[in-house]
């Protein structure tokens, strides 16, 4: 068994939703800084002579040479070390314990091991409450533990306590539980006791056919298919990060300048994923230290792979995957300040399958330095950065088969959309360059209101249609307006920006994130109205009921939250779009066949949209 993961090798289970947005967000607000300056401390040096090596460290290098008994003792120590530092009842005791109870279990010291998980769950228990997703991994360890001692009541007590939060969590069809209700039954089959064996199969069976039962949705697949829990999502990139030489995904780009690179990257998508969210694995944690790859996978959005192409190739294989696409569109996404290489990767995925994009999903990335320290910093690398995304433009609307170009920027690099497409137009000229693009859409943009405004009258006529995403209660935006002591293009309220060329989409009323600034992917209604934007080119009012408001001479759209919020509107936009009007008795089917009240709620939630949004288009 390897030993960086559980035993059974059980890949499952989600970090609350809630917890991981709020990691993701932290590097916004500046007690990031204080969290970065623990986890550093607590880093011990690379450089250090063997003897200064850490306790976990001598853990690891013992481990990895089958040295069980080394690792034991080493284990015990760093399992001390941790509670000195960082007291008895902490995150890092919970690791420590764990990581010695995986040797102990290895070495056949099957008691010890018991105990120091036994104890590890206790203090998670007490800081998280009996029923937590994150308890599952160590529920799933004693369960192990228990089986190797022979103690087959106990496995299945655990297996069993593992299933209840699971089956709250996803439901009796995901297939995290049917691998948890096939290990249950194992136990049971192990210990002898038919009547329970038999109990579980016919819950497996069940569960099975109603999975089947979804089949008459799934003709015309989703663009992104599930296997073996997650999603795969290719993003062909342009950075001009310089390469820092690790082969680790997440570490292929750092925060340097450099010359303009492209390739192509895979994100997996778990099946548990929802709209909006982007999954992500904390480092503060246990209960992601203990799982392994496969398992990661289905619980987390996360980087897989970075592919670095030469300049012929990179087009001649984008090429290619635009014409194999379902559709020949493209979007291409532009990152804010403070994100790296993977974040940047990581959301660009997470829009395309959100957006169930059936073209090729894109992404620049330009070198931010990923701090909350270095605005400054950041401000001076992304108008240069614009110039080397207007090569991969060019590239895009000259080496390609895309028929439409959609442009999605965030934030600060919506400065380097506006410097791109300004060196785009310098170069080819009014005429050439009129509608090379679709969808040109600038969320919050952290950009001088007057800048933005001429800027927008120098390139309006690259774009099938402009849009720009404002919101009143955007707290990053308002310290920027301080910072800067001018107006931001994406603030709503007294000034907003009003131009003929623009849509304006007063977004103030949705909820976001905790700034109010990423609101236009972590929001459902926020996301359905790209997809209308991308899907058919609707004009604000076709969109989610939006109502144009005139003040002192300026034409804005107030987007309605109320009417345009929830899982159940994307889902039905997405339907709709697959089956057109043959959605509706297709889900009347699905529904007649169920027999769970929460998913005929569910279900039927989705259908009253889906009648709505008909009515919508006559």
């Amino acid at each position: 068994m390897p030993m960086d993961k559980l035993p059974n090798n059980k890949e499952k289970m989600s970090v609350s939703g809630a917890a991981m947005n709020i990691f993701g967000l932290s590097r916004f607000v500046l007690s990031a800084l204080v969290v970065a300056a623990i986890l550093l401390a607590a880093v011990p040096a690379r450089g250090q002579a063997g003897s200064m090596l850490s306790p976990y460290e001598r853990y690891e290098y013992a481990r990895a040479n089958g040295n069980f008994a080394a690792a034991a003792e080493f284990g015990q120590q760093s399992v001390d070390a941790a509670i000195e530092e960082f007291g008895p009842d902490s995150p890092e005791v919970v690791k420590a314990l764990v990581r010695l109870a995986q040797v102990q279990q290895q070495f056949g010291q099957l008691e010890a091991a018991e105990d120091n998980v036994k104890r590890a769950l206790s203090i998670s228990e007490r800081a998280l409450g009996e029923d937590h997703p994150d308890l599952v991994p160590l529920l799933e360890l004693l369960a192990s533990i228990y089986r190797d001692q022979g103690d087959l009541h106990s496995a299945a007590e655990y297996i069993s306590r593992t299933l209840s939060i699971e089956w709250a969590l996803y439901g009796e069809q995901s297939d995290i539980v049917l691998t948890t209700l096939g290990e249950l039954r194992d136990i049971y089959e192990e210990s002898g006791q038919t009547d329970k064996q038999i109990e579980i199969e016919a819950r497996i069976a069940s569960a099975t056919e109603r999975s089947r039962d979804i089949g008459i949705l799934d003709d015309g697949p989703r663009r992104y298919a599930e296997e073996d829990g997650y999603a795969t999502v290719r993003v062909f990139y342009g950075t001009d990060r310089a390469p820092t030489g690790y082969s680790k995904p997440g570490q292929h780009y750092g925060s340097d300048r450099g010359e303009l690179e492209v390739g192509y990257l895979d994100v997996s998508i778990p099946e548990t994923h929802k709209y909006g969210e982007l999954e992500t694995e904390s480092p503060f944690s246990i209960y992601t230290y203990v799982l392994g790859e496969e398992a990661k996978k289905r619980r987390f959005v996360l980087l897989q792979s970075v592919v670095p192409l030469d300049q012929d190739d990179f087009y001649e294989q984008l090429d290619q995957y635009i014409i194999n696409s379902p559709s020949n569109d493209v979007f291409l996404f532009i990152h804010g300040y403070n994100v790296t290489f993977e974040d940047a990767a990581r959301r660009a995925a997470q829009l395309a399958y959100d957006l169930d994009f059936e073209g090729t999903p894109m992404m620049y990335s330009w070198p931010s330095r990923a701090s909350t320290a270095a605005y400054i910093v950041d401000e001076a690398a992304v108008r240069p950065s614009g110039r080397k995304l207007a090569r991969l433009l060019d590239g895009i609307v000259h080496e390609t088969a895309a028929e439409r170009i959609h442009l999605v920027a965030h934030s600060m690099g919506n400065r380097a959309l506006i410097e791109a497409l300004q060196a785009y137009m310098l170069k080819h000229g009014r005429d050439e360059s009129l509608e090379a693009f679709d969808q040109v859409v600038f969320t919050a943009p952290d950009v001088d209101y007057d800048y933005f405004l001429d800027a927008v009258d120098a390139v309006s006529s690259a774009a099938q249609r402009i849009t720009l995403y404002a919101s009143e209660n955007d707290l990053a935006l308002k310290s920027s307006r301080i910072l800067h002591g001018a107006a931001r293009a994406g603030l709503a309220g007294d000034p907003i920006i009003s131009h003929s060329a623009i849509d304006t989409i007063d977004v103030s009323g949705i909820d976001a994130d905790i700034l109010g600034h990423s609101y236009f992917a972590v929001n459902e209604g926020a996301i359905y109205d790209l997809f209308r934007l991308f899907w058919r080119d609707d004009p604000p009012p076709k969109r989610c009921s939006m109502d144009e408001h005139h003040t002192a001479g300026t034409r804005i759209w107030l987007f309605d939250p109320d009417n345009c919020r929830g899982s159940d509107l994307l889902e039905a936009g997405l339907l709709y779009k697959r089956f057109g009007a043959d959605a509706l008795p297709r889900i009347e089917q699905h529904i007649a066949k169920m027999d769970d009240d929460d998913d005929k709620q569910e279900w039927a939630a989705i259908l009253d949209r889906l009648r709505l949004l008909m009515e919508f288009q006559k």
